[in-house]
């Protein structure tokens, strides 16, 4: 194994490498500093261990969670690799063998957290080793301007600076944008690293943002229909969390809980249940995820709407990472502006808060928008998209009937304009416009507001009185999410460049109908019968059996990828470790494809490595032979 190439085909099983990852390795294994965003599922961790396995010596990996250091551990043993990681669950005796196999070069890889680093025992023990290299996974930690901070990766960089070598730095995240890129380099003191941005298009995930009157009947409907498939369900509170899987369980899902209120017993226990595929749903609040490597979930659910297009593509993102297709599904109402709103006013500091509803409002636009879900998440992270629409996301493949709206738009943006031109360019919320263009106050404060300031006398009082308020605060929402209006961190609505542009030529508006109450169209909802043949696709997209084009399919299908998964576990058991540390479900897909019959053939399936080959090949390539005989 003496190039990448080698050890990528004898260790991992792969014949190629993903985009990005041969230059970054390149680079690592020549000495040089490192900032590798790559998107979740685009294989990070084998830019680093690859260099870890040739460089000689050791290799620290910087890890949030214990989850995380198991997972790749136990993947890395599986191939043949002497990983090995130290944690607070572990007890001295075992700390010390781990210390001193990686002492004595035994270990290139040690994974450990971030917060090992403070005591000065273990850098100088540090000290001892020879240290290649140092990578640091989630690395967006290490910024204030990211969406999870944490002070504990402040200790990194005086660590490395304390070391009489220093050793190579790399720096691994799957979201930043360019703001936090810089943060990351400048709090890590990295010298003139090699950036690579690989793109954050994740190619295989199913954006979709539904707006229904009944999230549970929603939720219920879609896991219903796929019990046997891995997914996450995201509540922004613990409460929520606590009501949806309750709900859940009691119509026999497999689902377990997870938020910082339980206690640590049961976070680790649910928490391996999902994992070790004894629980079907995790319903969490956003302390769940980081650094679950689970990569076989098929779906991630979004009860209610996060804070922050970061946070949304962080967690969506944990959908799958095995590359094949995914759901990526948020559910939103109108309560979920207020909860975040309040959570901003109650959690943050002043100095905060004008960026945190500005990330709000981003995130209001991306759930109100008719255009395509991939392109504004894409141009957010300032990732061009070349094409108009990626033709695979629910806003591209809705045949759901527009509308044109270009006179209520009018009279809404005329509303908006009339109200601060009667009051000195005061501005007001769209509880307020409603309330004028409907010619009736709902509420008590508003109307003693309207009258106060004689907006009961302006032009467009009254000239929408037949249109009820949700659908006239949809419109709203639809403008500002297209760049009509803008609204600031109080809701307060004013024009855009775009404004007065769109009211002068008249410009036709079209945006796709929403009715109360009415589902969404689609091209086919998939029942039950489906899910027991083994066929899995998006509950409401038909999107992971097959796209419009065809041209892609993720079909785990029948009674020989159920015997292939059963054998899977059993193997997983009996080595107390995750059954996708054995094998992928894209590798038993592979298998199922390519039904291979003796070692060539089974080693040129993706995933089989020649260890995993020694270990599971022949009793896989049994159970397929025996499928092929009934």
């Amino acid at each position: 194994m003496h190039t990448p190439r080698a050890v990528l085909k004898n260790v991992f099983g792969y014949d190629s490498f993903r985009r990005g990852q041969e230059e970054i390795i390149n680079e690592m294994l020549s000495g040089r500093d490192v900032l590798g965003v790559m998107p979740t599922g685009a294989g990070k961790s084998v830019c680093y261990q690859i260099p870890a396995i040739m460089s000689g010596g050791v290799s620290i990996v910087i890890s949030p969670l214990i989850s995380l250091m198991k997972d790749q551990v136990d993947a890395l043993r599986s191939s043949g690799i002497n990983a090995a990681a130290i944690n607070s669950a572990m007890d001295w005796d075992d700390v010390r063998s781990v210390l001193w196999s990686a002492r004595a070069g035994k270990t290139p890889l040690l994974y450990i957290a971030p917060e090992r680093l403070d005591g000065e025992g273990f850098r100088e023990f540090l000290s001892s080793l020879n240290v290649n290299i140092v990578v640091v996974d989630e690395a967006h930690c290490v910024s204030q301007w990211g969406h999870d901070f944490r002070p504990s990766y402040l200790a990194i960089a005086p660590a490395i600076g304390s070391l009489s070598r220093r050793p190579a730095v790399a720096a691994f995240t799957a979201t930043a944008t360019e703001e936090v890129k810089a943060d990351i380099i400048r709090q890590l003191a990295m010298d003139s690293p090699f950036v690579l941005t690989t793109g954050f298009d994740r190619e295989n995930l199913f954006f979709q943002v539904e707006h229904p009157d009944d999230k549970m009947s929603f939720l219920l409907d879609y896991t219903q229909k796929f019990p046997d498939m891995p997914g996450i369900v995201y509540c922004s509170t613990r409460k929520k969390t606590e009501s949806v899987c309750r709900e859940l369980v009691a119509c026999g899902i497999k689902a377990v809980r997870y938020h910082a209120g339980l206690d640590d017993a049961e976070k680790l226990k649910n928490q391996e249940d999902f994992i070790y595929d004894r629980a079907t749903v995790m319903v969490a609040t956003n302390a769940f995820g980081m650094g679950i490597d689970k990569s076989n979930v098929r779906y991630v659910i979004h009860y209610n709407m996060p804070g922050s297009i970061e946070n949304y593509y962080q967690e969506a993102g944990r959908a799958g990472r095995d590359g094949s297709p995914a759901d990526c599904i948020l559910l939103y109402g109108a309560e979920d502006k207020s909860t975040i709103t309040y959570l901003i006013m109650q959690g943050e500091d002043k100095s905060t808060r004008e960026t945190s509803f500005r990330k709000m409002r981003q995130m209001l636009d991306y759930c109100h928008t008719s255009g395509c879900l991939r392109r504004r998440i894409l141009n957010y992270f300032g990732e061009p998209f070349q094409r108009g629409e990626c033709g695979e996301c629910g806003n591209c493949r809705s045949v759901t009937e527009r509308r044109d709206i270009t006179i209520e738009a009018q009279k809404i943006m005329s509303c908006v304009y009339r109200a601060a031109e009667k009051t000195g360019g005061k501005k007001y919320g769209p509880h307020v416009i409603a309330d004028i263009l409907r010619g009736h106050c709902s509420n008590a404060s508003r109307k003693e507001q309207v009258t106060r300031f004689g907006l009961d006398a302006i032009s467009t009082w009254g000239i929408m009185k037949d249109t009820a308020a949700r659908d006239i605060a949809y419109i709203i929402n639809f403008l500002a999410a297209e760049g009509y209006l803008v609204s600031d961190e109080f809701g307060a609505l004013s024009f855009t460049e775009r404004s007065f542009p769109f009211l002068k030529n008249k410009t036709r508006l079209l945006m796709r109908r929403h009715e109360s109450g009415q589902k969404p169209k689609h091209e086919r909802v998939p029942d039950k019968t489906d899910a027991k043949r083994g066929f899995f696709s998006g509950g409401v997209i038909d999107t992971l059996l097959k796209t419009v084009s065809g041209k892609k399919r993720a079909v785990f299908s029948g009674e020989l990828f159920e015997a292939l998964r059963k054998l899977r576990w059993e193997f997983a058991a009996s080595e107390g470790v995750p059954p996708y540390v054995v094998f992928s479900d894209k590798t038993l897909q592979a298998m199922c494809d390519a039904l291979p019959s003796d070692e060539y053939e089974m080693l040129s399936v993706p995933g089989v490595g020649r260890v995993k080959f020694e270990k599971y090949g022949h009793k896989f390539m049994e159970a397929i032979r025996e499928w092929r005989e009934r």
